[in-house]
Protein backbone atom coordinates (compact mmCIF):
# COMPACT_ATOMS: atom_id res chain seq x y z
CA UNK A 1 0.00 0.00 0.00
CA UNK A 2 2.76 2.42 0.93
CA UNK A 3 4.29 2.21 -2.34
CA UNK A 4 1.06 2.36 -4.49
CA UNK A 5 0.83 5.82 -2.64
CA UNK A 6 4.30 6.85 -3.62
CA UNK A 7 4.09 5.83 -6.92
CA UNK A 8 1.02 7.76 -7.16
CA UNK A 9 2.42 10.88 -5.69
CA UNK A 10 6.12 10.40 -7.96
CA UNK A 11 3.70 10.50 -11.40
CA UNK A 12 1.43 13.17 -9.50
CA UNK A 13 5.02 15.28 -9.28
CA UNK A 14 5.79 14.92 -12.42
CA UNK A 15 2.23 15.13 -14.25
CA UNK A 16 1.87 18.18 -12.54
CA UNK A 17 5.76 19.63 -13.20
CA UNK A 18 4.45 18.99 -16.62
CA UNK A 19 1.42 20.81 -16.63
CA UNK A 20 3.77 24.25 -15.75
CA UNK A 21 5.81 23.86 -19.13
CA UNK A 22 4.10 25.03 -22.37
CA UNK A 23 2.62 24.03 -25.96
CA UNK A 24 1.90 25.45 -29.18
CA UNK A 25 1.34 24.00 -32.48
CA UNK A 26 4.44 22.55 -34.83
CA UNK A 27 5.53 23.30 -38.10
CA UNK A 28 3.34 20.13 -39.24
CA UNK A 29 0.44 20.80 -37.83
CA UNK A 30 0.41 23.82 -39.17
CA UNK A 31 1.23 22.89 -42.76
CA UNK A 32 -1.66 20.55 -42.25
CA UNK A 33 -4.29 22.78 -41.20
CA UNK A 34 -3.18 25.24 -42.66
CA UNK A 35 -3.53 27.59 -39.33
CA UNK A 36 -2.05 27.24 -36.33
CA UNK A 37 -0.59 29.30 -33.01
CA UNK A 38 2.56 29.42 -31.05
CA UNK A 39 3.67 30.27 -28.05
CA UNK A 40 5.74 33.04 -26.50
CA UNK A 41 7.40 32.53 -23.25
CA UNK A 42 9.76 35.72 -22.38
CA UNK A 43 11.69 37.12 -20.01
CA UNK A 44 11.16 41.51 -19.35
CA UNK A 45 14.72 43.20 -20.53
CA UNK A 46 14.60 46.59 -21.59
CA UNK A 47 14.44 47.50 -24.90
CA UNK A 48 14.50 43.33 -26.01
CA UNK A 49 11.01 42.72 -23.96
CA UNK A 50 8.83 45.38 -22.22
CA UNK A 51 6.11 47.16 -21.34
CA UNK A 52 5.42 50.26 -23.14
CA UNK A 53 3.03 53.38 -21.44
CA UNK A 54 -0.39 51.37 -22.13
CA UNK A 55 1.01 48.11 -20.87
CA UNK A 56 1.87 46.23 -24.40
CA UNK A 57 4.78 44.16 -24.86
CA UNK A 58 7.12 45.82 -27.15
CA UNK A 59 10.88 45.69 -27.79
CA UNK A 60 13.20 43.75 -30.01
CA UNK A 61 12.44 40.44 -29.45
CA UNK A 62 8.69 41.13 -29.84
CA UNK A 63 8.79 42.83 -32.94
CA UNK A 64 11.39 40.58 -34.61
CA UNK A 65 8.34 37.59 -33.71
CA UNK A 66 5.83 39.90 -35.53
CA UNK A 67 7.77 40.16 -38.94
CA UNK A 68 8.33 36.44 -38.39
CA UNK A 69 4.95 35.63 -37.88
CA UNK A 70 3.90 37.72 -40.71
CA UNK A 71 6.72 36.66 -43.14
CA UNK A 72 5.51 33.05 -42.41
CA UNK A 73 1.73 34.00 -43.55
CA UNK A 74 2.71 35.78 -46.66
CA UNK A 75 5.27 33.24 -47.40
CA UNK A 76 4.02 30.19 -46.63
CA UNK A 77 0.03 30.19 -47.18
CA UNK A 78 -0.66 29.63 -43.98
CA UNK A 79 -2.85 31.57 -40.90
CA UNK A 80 -0.29 31.71 -38.01
CA UNK A 81 -0.50 33.59 -34.63
CA UNK A 82 1.16 34.06 -31.71
CA UNK A 83 0.12 34.36 -27.95
CA UNK A 84 2.53 35.48 -24.75
CA UNK A 85 2.84 32.77 -22.14
CA UNK A 86 4.29 32.86 -18.40
CA UNK A 87 4.29 36.68 -17.03
CA UNK A 88 8.24 37.46 -18.35
CA UNK A 89 9.48 37.57 -14.19
CA UNK A 90 12.63 35.20 -14.17
CA UNK A 91 15.04 34.09 -16.71
CA UNK A 92 15.54 30.72 -15.34
CA UNK A 93 12.32 30.19 -15.23
CA UNK A 94 11.43 30.58 -18.78
CA UNK A 95 14.48 28.66 -19.64
CA UNK A 96 13.27 25.65 -17.98
CA UNK A 97 9.87 25.76 -19.33
CA UNK A 98 10.76 26.28 -22.43
CA UNK A 99 12.82 23.54 -22.15
CA UNK A 100 10.66 21.48 -21.22
CA UNK A 101 7.80 22.40 -23.40
CA UNK A 102 6.35 20.89 -27.19
CA UNK A 103 5.88 22.32 -30.15
CA UNK A 104 5.63 25.74 -31.40
CA UNK A 105 6.78 27.14 -28.05
CA UNK A 106 9.94 29.95 -28.58
CA UNK A 107 11.66 31.78 -25.60
CA UNK A 108 12.52 35.34 -26.39
CA UNK A 109 14.93 37.92 -24.11
CA UNK A 110 18.05 38.16 -23.55
CA UNK A 111 19.51 34.64 -24.07
CA UNK A 112 22.90 34.30 -25.12
CA UNK A 113 24.00 31.62 -27.43
CA UNK A 114 26.35 28.69 -25.97
CA UNK A 115 27.11 25.28 -26.82
CA UNK A 116 26.09 24.30 -22.98
CA UNK A 117 22.16 25.55 -23.84
CA UNK A 118 23.03 23.99 -27.41
CA UNK A 119 22.23 20.45 -25.74
CA UNK A 120 19.38 21.72 -23.76
CA UNK A 121 17.34 23.81 -26.36
CA UNK A 122 17.39 24.60 -30.01
CA UNK A 123 18.24 28.34 -31.13
CA UNK A 124 17.08 30.26 -34.31
CA UNK A 125 20.45 32.59 -35.62
CA UNK A 126 21.63 34.97 -33.91
CA UNK A 127 19.77 38.82 -33.89
CA UNK A 128 22.21 40.88 -32.05
CA UNK A 129 25.53 40.43 -30.58
CA UNK A 130 25.47 40.85 -26.54
CA UNK A 131 27.10 43.75 -25.22
CA UNK A 132 27.96 43.39 -21.05
CA UNK A 133 28.84 46.14 -19.78
CA UNK A 134 30.62 46.64 -16.06
CA UNK A 135 28.80 48.79 -13.99
CA UNK A 136 29.00 50.97 -10.46
CA UNK A 137 27.56 53.95 -9.16
CA UNK A 138 29.72 56.86 -10.88
CA UNK A 139 31.07 57.73 -7.59
CA UNK A 140 33.50 54.89 -7.71
CA UNK A 141 36.89 55.77 -9.93
CA UNK A 142 37.13 53.92 -13.03
CA UNK A 143 38.59 51.00 -13.21
CA UNK A 144 41.21 51.28 -15.92
CA UNK A 145 42.59 47.50 -15.74
CA UNK A 146 40.96 44.29 -14.63
CA UNK A 147 44.23 43.67 -12.61
CA UNK A 148 43.24 46.41 -10.06
CA UNK A 149 39.73 45.30 -9.42
CA UNK A 150 40.63 43.84 -6.29
CA UNK A 151 41.94 47.24 -4.78
CA UNK A 152 39.64 49.53 -6.96
CA UNK A 153 36.66 48.05 -5.77
CA UNK A 154 37.04 46.81 -2.42
CA UNK A 155 34.73 48.46 -0.76
CA UNK A 156 32.21 47.01 -2.98
CA UNK A 157 29.71 43.75 -3.41
CA UNK A 158 29.07 41.92 -6.37
CA UNK A 159 25.05 41.16 -7.26
CA UNK A 160 24.24 39.24 -9.85
CA UNK A 161 21.35 36.51 -11.41
CA UNK A 162 21.27 33.18 -11.00
CA UNK A 163 22.06 30.95 -14.39
CA UNK A 164 23.51 34.04 -16.08
CA UNK A 165 26.26 34.06 -18.33
CA UNK A 166 27.09 37.32 -16.22
CA UNK A 167 26.93 35.09 -13.06
CA UNK A 168 30.00 33.25 -14.69
CA UNK A 169 31.45 36.36 -15.76
CA UNK A 170 31.33 37.93 -11.84
CA UNK A 171 32.80 34.14 -10.95
CA UNK A 172 35.96 34.21 -13.70
CA UNK A 173 37.28 38.07 -12.39
CA UNK A 174 36.97 36.54 -8.70
CA UNK A 175 39.15 33.41 -9.87
CA UNK A 176 41.42 35.59 -11.99
CA UNK A 177 42.02 38.68 -10.03
CA UNK A 178 39.84 39.15 -7.12
CA UNK A 179 39.60 35.74 -4.84
CA UNK A 180 37.39 38.05 -1.52
CA UNK A 181 34.66 39.48 -3.99
CA UNK A 182 32.09 39.12 -2.07
CA UNK A 183 29.08 37.99 -4.49
CA UNK A 184 25.02 38.08 -3.42
CA UNK A 185 22.65 35.86 -5.71
CA UNK A 186 19.37 37.79 -6.50
CA UNK A 187 16.83 35.78 -8.52
CA UNK A 188 16.12 38.59 -11.60
CA UNK A 189 18.73 40.99 -13.93
CA UNK A 190 15.64 43.49 -13.11
CA UNK A 191 16.14 43.22 -9.08
CA UNK A 192 20.26 43.18 -10.00
CA UNK A 193 19.23 46.31 -11.88
CA UNK A 194 17.26 48.33 -9.24
CA UNK A 195 20.33 46.94 -6.93
CA UNK A 196 23.01 49.14 -8.38
CA UNK A 197 20.67 51.73 -9.15
CA UNK A 198 19.86 52.01 -4.97
CA UNK A 199 23.23 50.87 -3.60
CA UNK A 200 26.28 53.17 -3.99
CA UNK A 201 28.26 50.02 -3.05
CA UNK A 202 27.30 47.70 -5.73
CA UNK A 203 28.77 46.45 -8.90
CA UNK A 204 27.44 44.09 -11.29
CA UNK A 205 27.70 42.96 -15.59
CA UNK A 206 24.66 44.05 -17.03
CA UNK A 207 23.80 43.96 -20.49
CA UNK A 208 24.13 46.89 -22.59
CA UNK A 209 19.79 47.41 -22.67
CA UNK A 210 19.90 47.97 -18.77
CA UNK A 211 22.84 50.20 -18.80
CA UNK A 212 20.93 52.45 -21.95
CA UNK A 213 17.77 52.01 -19.67
CA UNK A 214 20.40 53.35 -16.77
CA UNK A 215 21.06 56.22 -19.01
CA UNK A 216 18.05 57.40 -19.90
CA UNK A 217 16.76 57.61 -16.97
CA UNK A 218 19.51 59.73 -15.71
CA UNK A 219 21.03 56.99 -13.09
CA UNK A 220 23.89 57.60 -11.20
CA UNK A 221 26.06 54.89 -13.15
CA UNK A 222 29.24 54.38 -14.77
CA UNK A 223 30.57 51.96 -17.31
CA UNK A 224 33.51 50.58 -16.89
CA UNK A 225 35.18 49.92 -20.31
CA UNK A 226 37.99 47.40 -19.44
CA UNK A 227 35.45 45.44 -18.73
CA UNK A 228 33.06 45.43 -21.86
CA UNK A 229 32.31 42.08 -23.17
CA UNK A 230 30.84 41.40 -26.34
CA UNK A 231 31.75 38.07 -27.39
CA UNK A 232 28.47 35.97 -27.65
CA UNK A 233 25.36 36.41 -29.15
CA UNK A 234 21.52 36.78 -28.34
CA UNK A 235 18.85 33.93 -30.07
CA UNK A 236 15.70 32.85 -29.41
CA UNK A 237 15.17 29.22 -27.91
CA UNK A 238 12.84 26.44 -28.82
CA UNK A 239 12.30 22.86 -27.23
CA UNK A 240 14.40 19.79 -28.22
CA UNK A 241 11.69 18.12 -30.17
CA UNK A 242 10.62 21.75 -32.22
CA UNK A 243 10.49 21.57 -36.05
CA UNK A 244 10.68 25.15 -36.24
CA UNK A 245 14.25 25.81 -36.52
CA UNK A 246 14.42 25.54 -40.42
CA UNK A 247 11.52 27.78 -40.73
CA UNK A 248 13.38 31.05 -38.62
CA UNK A 249 16.30 29.92 -40.51
CA UNK A 250 14.71 30.82 -43.56
CA UNK A 251 13.31 33.89 -41.90
CA UNK A 252 16.53 34.83 -40.79
CA UNK A 253 18.48 34.59 -44.05
CA UNK A 254 16.76 37.50 -45.64
CA UNK A 255 15.90 39.66 -42.22
CA UNK A 256 19.33 40.33 -40.61
CA UNK A 257 20.07 42.97 -43.50
CA UNK A 258 16.87 44.77 -44.27
CA UNK A 259 16.19 48.34 -43.42
CA UNK A 260 13.24 47.41 -41.16
CA UNK A 261 15.38 45.18 -38.85
CA UNK A 262 17.98 48.29 -38.59
CA UNK A 263 15.38 50.68 -37.91
CA UNK A 264 13.11 48.24 -35.57
CA UNK A 265 17.15 48.40 -33.58
CA UNK A 266 17.59 52.38 -33.52
CA UNK A 267 14.07 52.36 -32.24
CA UNK A 268 14.23 50.45 -28.73
CA UNK A 269 18.26 50.88 -28.11
CA UNK A 270 18.82 54.48 -29.34
CA UNK A 271 21.35 55.94 -31.31
CA UNK A 272 23.77 55.55 -28.29
CA UNK A 273 22.95 51.45 -28.21
CA UNK A 274 23.71 51.41 -31.78
CA UNK A 275 26.57 53.27 -31.20
CA UNK A 276 28.27 51.14 -28.48
CA UNK A 277 27.01 48.40 -30.64
CA UNK A 278 28.90 48.93 -33.30
CA UNK A 279 32.27 50.00 -31.47
CA UNK A 280 31.72 46.66 -29.59
CA UNK A 281 31.61 44.51 -32.95
CA UNK A 282 35.07 45.85 -34.42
Amino acid sequence: MKNTVLTFLAVLLIFKGNAQNYSGDSWAQVKANKQGTISLAYVETPAFVYKDASGKLTGICVDIMNDFVNWVNANKGVKLQSKFVGDGSSFQGMYAKVKGSTGGVFGLGNITITEERKREVKFSPPFITNFAILITQNQVPTLTKLEDISTVFSKLTAYTAKGTLNEKRLLELKQKYFPNMKIVTLETSPEVYQKIISDPNSFSYLDLAFYLKAVSEQKPVKRHPVGDKAAEQFGFIMPQNSDWQPVIEEFFAGYMNSPQYKTMLTRHLGETGIKLLQSASK
